[in-house]
């Protein structure tokens, strides 16, 4: 029996995590003796996985320290962090739609799997979610599709009736690679200038906009 399937990354897809990003990442970035970051700096490391964002941002190379950072980011987000966190306006309302009428929702993000699931119990979305994979759940981080393989195969679902969902260039990079159709929204990281050049199968300008076109598609 084919599922139909929808996995979506997490930060600048279905939440705006920025504010909380920029605030904790330069707590221990100052923390550590380096100079602040600023907020477009701090958008394009979100980029990549949470240790090498770090060394990014500070130039570090020494990897016990960049384990360290991002062992103390997290820490700092679960604290801090999580209070300024905010789902984007529709997404909620888009997700309950889809579940409803029989989407399989799932979600892998570069983010700390324990994080995310903590967040989206938090703003009330997690139980439209079969299955949330985050950095520590899966073997590689995006744009490695392995992470998009474990979710699409716990859902039960073939890889070519799956969608992934995100906001950038790794994500489109890890559909691609995992033999999914891919999607990318115009309101997360990245201007719609930029994604256009990317050949995602679909740019989506607003959840309501998503929402409509996979209601479309069952």
């Amino acid at each position: 029996m084919t599922r139909n399937a929808i996995i979506f990354d997490h930060d600048g897809t279905l939440v705006d995590s920025i504010k909380a990003v920029e605030i904790c990442s330069n707590n221990i970035i100052a923390g550590a003796g380096f100079e602040p970051v600023s907020p477009e700096e701090i958008r394009k490391g979100m980029a990549f996985p949470t240790a090498e964002r770090f060394g990014y941002h500070t130039g570090e190379t020494d990897l016990n320290r960049l384990e360290e950072m991002s062992r103390d980011f997290y820490l700092n987000m679960h604290e801090e962090g999580i209070g300024y966190l905010r789902l984007y306006e529709g997404v909620k309302e888009t997700l309950d739609v889809l579940a409803q009428n029989g989407f399989a929702l799932g979600m892998v993000t570069n983010n700390q799997g324990l994080f995310v699931r903590k967040a989206a119990a938090r703003l009330s979305y997690a139980f439209d979610f079969e299955v949330i994979l985050g950095e520590e759940n899966v073997p590689r981080p995006k744009p490695d599709p392995s992470g998009l393989l474990q979710a699409c195969a716990g859902m039960g679902a073939q890889p070519g009736d799956c969608w992934y969902i995100g906001d950038g260039k790794p994500d489109f990079d890890a559909a691609k690679a995992a033999g999914m159709k891919c999607g990318l929204v115009s309101w997360g990281a990245y201007p719609r200038e930029e994604l256009i050049q990317y050949g995602a199968d679909v740019i989506f300008d607003s959840p309501e906009e998503m929402k409509l076109f996979f209601m479309t598609q069952k």
